[in-house]
């Protein structure tokens, strides 16, 4: 659950809560007569004026408001039911907070909540203490002061935990120490809650001597507010003192650069601080986010415009940004960057420059003390999201041990390929595929860090280099355990995630003793494995040789695809009982200069190099105007078209499904999207998403190659899908195999029990299409009935169908 979220929630909770103890314990909200109207309008717009004279004391990561809206709340819960000062309250409140502090959305929200709470617990403290009797009176006194702090002390906890939910549990702990111990002593909620009272009964009794107080309130406001400026600069002074001793008592550059940041953001009242050291080569930043610190290495200096000054010894102050000053440091250009502020801060002024400049100048001496330069060249060598080592490190281990290796035994180099991180990042956002990425590599270097050197090079690339393997078969061993391991499904959050991978291997000296040769050859077996689809695959010379036909490939595929040049086919599905013609799936044909090229081979050239969507809005589009031909013709058919599961975690697919329909003048369930189990399954939850959005337009849902695939029959109930299609691979001979005719009958049993059209592919003699009429299979397809065939040739084909079948 995201921050917001749970911000979002926290302001329910209160806002429930407080709608709950005036309904049950206070006694709701009772009929309204002129004269309470008129003095509930009244509070309302005090209570909108107080939020034009409010005081804030900054403590820590968080802050406390100081205002006047205790007098109105106090003088309202003396004159009026708790429930109409709860809505004067509201309503006042909103109109101060958007008007005189910009407020809006979730902080508006929280804060309206917190309004209502505080009024709430404030009537709920009067109730206890003072009962029926005259509110005015001692013990009503009491019931008030009781009330309107317990109120201050709620504020105090539920901003607390508001900061604590953007940075951690740690921060919400200190948090609560330092208000619990610095604001209850302050003296203002006393003044104004007697002021409160004194204007209260001064209202009952002699109301024009009002004007008088509030003059007296006004005064009180400002006395406060110079004092709170008094005591900040104190706080300021004293602050910069503890921030430059604390950094000269720890030698660890990590922990220097920890308190640099943390207490750099706490000061000058910003949601992240940034260490920026331009160091020609390795320029690094080290970031502080809630309670994270991570660093960025191999960024643009150039490219990172409005901080840039800084580098060159310049302050940079933009109030809707950030700040940025420079760090003196021994051999570095630095800057200490600045971004966002908290709840309480509108913007940065001068004076937190100021602040900032002096605080940077204290940080360039105690880095450069610890030997941050030290830490930034080993940063250099590793990833910087993993830890891991980066591909300079891995090379370099790889030098080392092809040129230690005992004689008699190989050193292994395997490279890695998540297949299908990229739908990850599609569906789920960056965010989780870091999160991925990270248990990746966690994994990976829990299992077989003591056997070998693990790196990430880049994406999602991983790198594992066994120094000293017995021969080629163990690291064969390494390389399928390797397999294994990554295929096991991930948590992240709520969700469940599998990414499988292929790795390739290659071994020294076998395939050769120069690293970057040796990481280029497991490259190519890497590749091989992945076209493939066997997981592992050792390096072969031919494979090497097919490295410039695979590239020449991809260009001529990208310019296919551009120019529209990828053509289709449409096999026929017809009604085994009826011979009727049902529809016809569509087929995606590719001609080279050197001849036909197999969807096998460059569907997966596709997919990997990201032309999987143009192609498959394309081969769509195409089907789409074929079909409306037909139905012209006057034959009512249907298209099938395969979705790649990359295309099930694009979130505009259904719309733009929906707009080439209606380009074509076509109702959604003529047109079937086949989808295969597998990459269903590869993330059931993304792509229930999808499919519900083209379910409810009206498209019909196909499970392709059904039984290949390791799917749950629960979920793939869930998915409300229209029909399976029983893969070619048991149609074939199913009658000479009974272990394929138990899976075909099994296929028809459940399309039957969850009313689904089965259809079964690759029927090529009459006895199978016999066997599949018997059994009552709604449609089959196969080279029996048809070959797939050519716009022009279908057509044909079709007429002379029809008239066969009449």
């Amino acid at each position: 659950m995201t921050a917001r979220a749970r911000v979002a929630g926290l302001t329910a909770l209160l806002a429930a809560g407080s709608v709950a103890l005036q309904s049950a314990w206070i006694g709701g909200f009772p009929a309204v007569t002129g004269r309470r109207a008129a003095i509930a309008v009244v509070l309302a717009v005090l209570f909108a004026l107080g939020e034009r004279f409010v005081v804030l004391l900054p403590v820590r990561r968080g802050s406390h408001t100081l205002s006047l809206s205790e007098i109105p709340t106090v003088v309202g819960l003396m004159l009026l039911p708790p429930g109409l000062v709860a809505l004067a309250r509201l309503g006042g409140g909103l109109i101060g907070l958007t008007v005189f502090r910009r407020q809006r959305g979730g902080k508006l929200a929280f804060n309206l909540a917190l309004y209502l709470t505080q009024v709430t617990v404030a009537a709920l403290g009067l109730r206890l203490l003072a009962g029926s009797s005259d509110p005015l009176r001692p013990l009503g006194w009491a019931g008030t002061f009781a009330g309107t702090f317990t109120a201050d002390l709620i504020s105090i906890v539920a901003i607390s935990a508001v900061i604590a939910i953007h940075d951690d549990s740690v921060q919400w702990r200190r948090l609560a120490v330092a208000d619990v111990r610095e604001l209850l002593q302050l003296p203002f909620v006393l003044v104004t809650t007697a002021l409160g009272l004194v204007t209260a009964i001064v209202v009952r009794e002699a109301w024009p001597a009002f004007v008088l107080l509030a003059v007296l309130a006004l005064t009180v406001h400002q006395v406060f507010r110079s004092y709170a400026q008094q005591t900040q600069g104190h706080a300021q002074v004293e602050a910069v003192y503890r921030f430059t001793r604390t950094l000269g008592g720890s030698p660890d550059a990590d922990q220097v650069c920890r308190l640099v940041l943390g207490q750099v953001r706490d000061l000058v009242r910003a949601e992240t601080a940034e260490l920026v050291l331009a160091d020609d080569a390795n320029p690094v930043r080290i970031r502080l986010s809630g309670a994270e610190a991570y660093e960025m290495t191999g960024f643009d200096v150039d490219g990172e415009t409005w901080w840039g000054p800084a580098l060159g010894g310049q302050p940079v102050l933009l109030p809707g940004t950030g700040m940025a000053v420079p760090v003196a440091l021994e051999d570095a250009t630095g800057a200490l960057v600045v971004t966002g502020t908290l709840p309480d801060l509108a913007a940065h002024t001068g004076e937190h420059l100021r602040l900032l400049e002096a605080l940077g100048a204290h940080a360039g001496v105690a880095l450069t003390n610890a030997r941050l330069l030290e830490r930034l060249r080993h940063a250099g060598l590793h990833d910087t999201l993993t830890g891991l080592p980066n591909r300079l490190s891995l090379l370099d281990a790889l030098g080392k041990a092809v040129g230690q290796a005992p004689d008699g035994q190989v050193v292994g180099v395997l490279l890695l390929d998540l297949d299908r991180f990229q739908e990850i990042n599609d569906a789920l956002g960056h965010a989780v595929g870091d999160r991925v990425l990270r248990e990746i590599g966690r994994r990976i270097e829990d299992r077989f860090g003591g056997r070998a050197t693990v790196a990430r090079l880049g994406g999602d690339e991983f790198g594992l280099i066994v120094p000293a393997a017995r021969d080629r078969d163990e690291v064969l061993e390494i390389a399928h355990e390797l397999h294994r391991a990554v295929a096991e499904v991930i948590e992240v959050g709520d969700l469940t995630v599998t990414t499988p991978a292929s790795v390739g291997v290659c071994v020294a000296p076998g395939h050769g003793t120069d690293p970057d040769r040796l990481l280029q050859r497991a490259d190519v077996a890497m590749y091989a494995a992945k076209h493939a689809r066997s997981g592992v695959r050792v390096y072969r010379a031919e494979d090497d040789r097919n490295t410039p036909r695979r590239l020449a490939m991809l260009a001529d595929l990208r310019t296919a695809v551009e120019r529209g040049l990828i053509e289709v086919a449409y096999q026929p599905k017809v009604d085994p009982a009826s011979g009727r013609v049902l529809g016809a799936e569509v087929l995606s044909r590719w001609f080279r200069a050197d001849g036909p090229v197999a969807p096998d081979e460059f569907i997966p050239l596709a997919e990997r190099s990201g032309l999987i969507r143009p192609l498959t809005r394309h081969v769509l589009e195409t089907a789409l105007a074929a079909c409306a031909g037909w139905r012209r013709d006057g034959h009512e058919l249907t298209v099938a078209v395969n979705l790649s599961p990359q295309m099930l975690a694009d979130q505009a697919l259904a719309g733009e499904v929906r707009d080439a329909l209606r380009r074509h003048g076509l109702p959604a369930a003529a047109l079937t999207l086949e989808i295969t189990e597998t990459g269903i399954m590869a993330d059931p939850s993304g792509s229930a998403v999808t499919l519900a959005a083209l379910r409810a337009i009206g498209v019909k849902l196909s499970i392709d190659d059904f039984g290949t695939g390791h799917s749950s029959l629960g979920r793939l109930a869930d998915l409300a899908i229209d029909e399976v299609k029983i893969d070619k691979s048991f149609v074939r001979d199913v009658l000479a195999h009974p272990g394929r005719r138990a899976v075909t009958e099994a296929a028809l049993h459940l399309g039957r029990a969850l009313d689904l059209l089965v259809v079964a592919e690759g029927v090529e003699t009459r006895e199978e299409l016999d066997y599949l009429r018997a059994a009552g299979c709604g449609a089959v397809q196969g080279y029996y009935l048809s070959r797939p065939l050519p716009p022009a040739d279908f057509t044909a084909w079709l007429v002379t169908q029809a008239a066969l079948t009449a």
